[in-house]
C-alpha cells in the first residue's frame, strides 16, 4: 500500500546521535567495556538522551519492523545492531544504536549482522563499519526501508527478494502477529477487510510459523470486533 510504504520508509541518514562533551568523558573514563558495564549506572543519562533521539528521528517506530513506539522511547529496547557481546568496545558506536520493539531486540539475539565475521573488525569504537555495504543486515543509518521491505495485501509486511530484507526478517522474527495488528491499526482499515485479507492470507500460507502468527492475527482481531 503506497500510504504505509510511504510512511514507514524513512532512513535515520545524518541524524546519528552526537554525544556530549561530557557524555564523551563519560564514556572515556570507562573503556574498555564488558558487556554488561551497558548497566551501569553512570550511563544512564546518556542512555535516556540516546533513546529519545532516536525513538523521535524514527518517528515513533521500531528501526526494523517499524511498529509503533512510545515517543520518548521509555520501555523499549536501546538496539545495538552489532551486539555487545560481539563488541562489547562498540557499545557507544555512532551507527550501532537505535531504538527497536522488544520483538525484534529479543528475536535478533547475539546473531552475527555483519557480511564478515565480527572477528575481522577492529575492537575499538572507530572500528565500526561507516558504511551500509559491511552489513548483512537492514542498518536504518545508511539503508533505505523502502528498497529492503514492502506491504502486500494493505497491511503485510514482507522483504524484498535480494536485498537485506530476507535476512533481516528472519533474524527479527518480523512475521509476528503483533506487526500486522500494529499495520491495520495505522492505516485504520474496516473490521471486514481485515478479516478478508487475512484470511485470504491463511489459505495461501504453507509455513507452519508464520500460519500460526496469521491466526493469532485473526484470533486477535475477532476479539476486538466482539468486545467493541
Amino acid at each position: 500500500m503506497a500510504t504505509l510504504n510511504r510512511i514507514l520508509g524513512y532512513t535515520l541518514r545524518g541524524k546519528t546521535y552526537a554525544k556530549t562533551g561530557n557524555e564523551e568523558s563519560k564514556i572515556a573514563d570507562n573503556f574498555p567495556y564488558l558487556a554488561n558495564d551497558w548497566s551501569k549506572s553512570t550511563f544512564e543519562s546518556l542512555k535516556q538522551n540516546i533513546r529519545k533521539h532516536y525513538a523521535r528521528r524514527q518517528k515513533t517506530r521500531c528501526a526494523y519492523c517499524r511498529v509503533k513506539i512510545a515517543v520518548e522511547g521509555y520501555g523499549y529496547p536501546i538496539e545495538h545492531i552489532t551486539c555487545r557481546d560481539k563488541k562489547p568496545n562498540w557499545m557507544f558506536a555512532n551507527f550501532n544504536l537505535v531504538v527497536s520493539c522488544v520483538g525484534c531486540n529479543s528475536s535478533k539475539g547475539v546473531d552475527n549482522v555483519l557480511v564478515n565475521p565480527s572477528t575481522h573488525y577492529g575492537d575499538y569504537e572507530e572500528h565500526c563499519p561507516d558504511t551500509g555495504d559491511h552489513y548483512r543486515l537492514f542498518n536504518p543509518h545508511f539503508d533505505n526501508w523502502c528498497d529492503h521491505f514492502e506491504i502486500e495485501d494493505d497491511f503485510f509486511l514482507i522483504p524484498k527478494p535480494n536485498t537485506k530484507g530476507p535476512f533481516t526478517f528472519d533474524t527479527c522474527n518480523m512475521h509476528r502477529y503483533q506487526i500486522i495488528l500494529d499495520f491495520r491499526e495505522q492505516i485504520n482499515l474496516r473490521e471486514q477487510k481485515t478479516f478478508r485479507n487475512i484470511t485470504k492470507r491463511i489459505r495461501k500460507e504453507k509455513n507452519e510459523d508464520k500460519l500460526k502468527q496469521l491466526l493469532e492475527a485473526k484470533d486477535a482481531i475477532l476479539d476486538m470486533i466482539e468486545n467493541h
